[in-house]
């Protein structure tokens, strides 16, 4: 415990340390105030995020304390609204104390609001609510799925093949593939935090928000990948949205002429390149989460295909189905380059073959969503 909390808890409050073999909510079930000092993970929004999750299912008023120099969860905590305040690390201990004894005075009012909550999620549904609700997520599914391309693309020797498999009815994965012009085609891939419905509609907010080409008259301009990245980014970030509106995504445009593939990244899986009788290759480009610094900025990189080239591109969920539960990451390369052995239409569905396999935990269960690009001989 930081002797500024042990000091400010002096008078009047009981300190009860988290217990790291115990889950972090039944902890809060009987807590009032809850005194987060996180000692790693502070640059990781997911774990930011899955954290918050916790606390808002419990009546806790949560106070963090941060490094004045851990500037993603300051971006982050700052940016959302939420039963939390946040501190330096180093704050005085009366400083530490008013917060305490402010977010104290806040919690009766959230504990009332939460029985009111759980009361009205307890009244008897009908089996016609059951009916009603069943049929507005199937159609929310439905609406998702419209903003998906109704058909692959056929551009030159570029080849795509698509997996897309949502966890439950809507998905936070979301992928696009267009012809951007006779010679162009651009595709991506975005994985929101988060899963449910909150996330697939932001990701078609994603959709929407991302641009790709801009059309000014009989002219038009295709969008460099980090550009629509960067502006991306401040679009999510100016909306101010009240829950973590974070994503990662990896962008792509391809020459189907010079098979010149440009890419950009935001905190997504690296794509892997497959090629003939060669190991594989991840394709790494500098930049963060979208969503997160209004400033950020992202970089294009480029890479020479070639006839027989395939490209990889896939989601989380994707990524633990390939590696299979207890393995390290890096065995996802030996798993792709066992499938770059078949057929483009083969590896996809070996790899939806394994990823319908039961997880091994409820909480290993996500989203999948691969896109491959093969460069036909």
């Amino acid at each position: 415990m930081l002797p500024n909390v042990r000091n400010a808890a002096r008078h009047g409050w009981r300190l009860l340390s988290h217990s790291p073999d115990v889950p972090l909510g039944r902890q809060l079930g009987s807590a009032t105030v809850a005194v987060v000092c996180p000692n790693g993970n502070l640059n990781d929004p997911r774990y930011l995020s899955n954290m918050l999750e916790e606390l808002g299912r419990s009546s806790a008023v949560a106070i963090f304390l941060l490094p004045k120099d851990a500037a993603t969860a300051w971006a982050a905590l700052s940016r959302r609204r939420g039963q939390h305040l946040c501190l330096s690390r180093d704050a005085a201990a009366n400083e530490v104390h008013a917060a305490i004894s402010a977010a104290a005075a806040l919690q009766p009012a959230i504990q009332h609001l939460q029985t009111e909550l759980d009361a009205a999620r307890n009244v008897p549904k009908s089996e016609t609510h059951f009916e009603d609700l069943d049929e507005e997520l199937r159609l929310a599914a439905r609406l998702q799925r419209d903003f998906l391309p109704r058909r692959l693309p056929e551009v030159g020797p570029a080849n795509f093949a698509v997996l897309y498999r949502p966890v439950g009815w809507v998905s936070g994965d979301i992928y696009d593939i267009a012809r951007l012009d006779e010679t162009h085609v651009g595709f991506y891939v975005v994985d929101a935090v988060g899963h449910g419905m909150p996330a697939a509609l932001f990701t078609m907010f994603v959709k929407t928000a991302m641009v790709t080409k801009q059309i000014s008259g009989s002219h038009y301009e295709i969008i460099p990948p980090h550009v629509s990245l960067t502006d991306l980014n401040v679009e999510i970030c100016a909306q101010n949205f009240s829950t973590f509106p974070f994503c990662t995504c990896v962008h792509c445009v391809l020459d189907i002429e010079s098979l010149v593939l440009t890419y950009a990244r935001a905190g997504h899986p690296a794509p892997i390149l497959l090629r003939p009788n060669e190991p594989p290759q991840t394709l790494n480009a500098p930049g963060s989460l979208l969503g997160v610094f209004p400033d950020e900025t992202y970089e294009s990189a480029q890479v020479q295909l070639a006839k027989g080239d395939r490209l990889v591109l896939y989601t989380d969920g994707a990524e633990a189905a390939l590696r299979g539960s207890g393995q390290s990451v890096e065995s996802l390369d030996w798993d792709v380059t066992r499938y770059a052995a078949m057929s483009q239409d083969d590896m996809m569905l070996q790899i939806a073959a394994k990823a319908a396999s039961p997880a091994p935990s409820p909480i290993e269960t996500d989203d999948v969503t691969v896109v491959t690009l093969e460069i036909k001989p």
